[in-house]
């Protein structure tokens, strides 16, 4: 009875945990950022294309905004990102190494490198731990990225490997190329370096000509930021130099030599991460930016909108808390059901305690103290062994799955859960308990 108990106060707890934490590992997503600025849209849209880099980017932001953004009063740092390329299925953000310094997961927690250093060269890059691990890449890795971003990263990694990388400077293209919006900047070249205004989703032209080296590898953070790759906004304009509505242009090959020739000033960005001095300035700041820029944009409060996109997955949340709910009566009803049968077994020993002088109510009350006991030892096998199963696979929830649970053995906002089990335990053993109230001397020596 007892083992049956804490497997099933295992689940509990554990489904209990995971929906909580999934909670806080989605909000935690970005932390220390104030101010989330992108192209006017929906804000939730841009919390989603830059903090978990999922969907397309609406379009772009020229690069002066970084600039007025930088100089206004309140900002104490802004650090822009680019989006449009991918490697192997994974998203390659173009930034700058000030990316590495301000930007913060968790509960603040900075970013850290396992091996290597940020990026200081044109064609150097810095990888996340899942592309890492998943790719078995290591530091002075030679790696070739794509232009657009293929949703699936195993036919990415196929169509990657079917392509080979091509060699003399030479792109292969594969199938078509899809969502091109427009052309900017530096000789034809698609805006943004091949960003939002240009992207191709569905990888179709690898950079083979201008390979990277792979300089740091990021510690894991349970974030998109292990499923992404970061280089210069310098490389991002090297690497579509001399291409046109997002593709290269025929018969025209750069090397990576050539290219110090051209000015790769950047020209355009996807969006700009904004610190404050003081947290107060939020909401002023957030209308100066969006009434007073140079360009029409939208400032998301990264906290504000991950609590509204939770509200729209809020479902997800009630089922886990509906699994959770079905799992503590599966358990209490099968410690009621394990206590009627032993009643009918014990019988006797029951009757026994009434010859000794038990009044019924104190047997029914030793029932009643009997399946309290049982409750407890469940529940303290139950949080013993989920803690050292949590502990044990710590590091492969974080790096697979992204998730960030605790390995501690007690929580305190689960004393309502427990409370929620020793009352359950209660009414479970109430029929127990008044069978054992009614049975009578006779009936417990009667042989039978």
């Amino acid at each position: 009875m007892v083992l049956g108990m804490s497997l099933s106060c295992a689940l509990l707890f554990f489904i209990e945990r995971l929906r909580v934490d999934m909670k806080t590992s989605f909000a935690q997503s970005i932390s220390g950022t104030d101010l989330l600025v992108g192209p006017k849209g929906h804000p939730a849209q841009l919390v989603l294309s830059t903090v978990f880099h999922l969907g397309e980017p609406r379009d772009a932001l020229p690069f002066s905004t970084l600039q007025w953004l930088s100089e206004l009063p309140a900002v104490a740092w802004a650090v822009p990102i680019s989006l449009g390329d991918s490697h192997q299925g994974f998203r390659v953000i173009g930034t700058q190494t000030g990316f590495f310094d301000h930007i913060r997961t968790g509960e603040s927690e900075a970013l850290a490198f396992a091996q290597g250093r940020a990026f200081s060269q044109r064609f150097e890059a810095v990888i996340g731990a899942t592309v890492a691990k998943q790719l078995g890449y290591g530091l002075g890795a030679s790696i070739v990225l794509e232009h657009g971003f293929a949703s699936d990263p195993v036919a990415a990694r196929g169509t990657s490997d079917r392509r080979g990388q091509a060699g003399g400077g030479g792109q292969a293209n594969v199938g078509s190329q899809a969502g091109v919006a427009g052309q900017a900047g530096m000789g034809g070249q698609a805006g943004m370096g091949g960003q939002a205004a240009a992207i191709g989703f569905g990888a179709t032209a690898d950079h083979a000509d201008k390979p990277f080296a792979v300089v740091g590898l990021l510690a894991p953070t349970g974030t998109a930021i292990d499923r992404s790759l970061f280089v210069s906004l310098e490389a991002i304009e090297a690497l579509h130099v001399g291409w046109q509505a997002g593709a290269p242009m025929p018969g025209l090959k750069l090397t990576a030599e050539m290219l110090r020739k051209f000015d790769l000033s950047p020209k355009q960005i996807s969006a700009v991460f904004v610190g404050l001095k003081q947290r107060s300035l939020l909401f002023r700041t957030q209308r100066q930016i969006e009434s007073g820029g140079p360009a029409a944009m939208t400032a998301a409060a990264p906290a504000l909108a991950l609590a509204d996109l939770w509200q729209l997955i809020g479902k997800a949340e009630s089922a886990f808390s509906l699994l959770a709910a079905v799992m503590l009566v599966v358990a209490m009803l099968g410690m009621g059901a394990s206590l009627l049968a032993s009643m009918r077994e014990r019988e006797r020993e029951l009757a026994l305690l009434r010859v000794i002088g038990a009044r019924p109510w104190q047997i029914s009350l030793l029932v009643l103290t009997e399946a309290l006991l049982a409750a407890s030892l469940a529940l303290l096998i139950a949080l013993l062994a989920l803690s050292a199963l949590l502990f044990a696979f710590h590091d492969a929830l974080l790096s697979e799955a992204g998730l960030r649970m605790s390995a501690q053995w007690f929580r305190e906002d689960e004393w309502p859960l427990i409370g929620a089990v020793y009352a359950c335990a209660l009414v479970v053993s109430v029929l127990p308990a008044w069978r054992a109230y009614r049975l009578s001397l006779q009936q417990g020596m009667m042989v039978r």
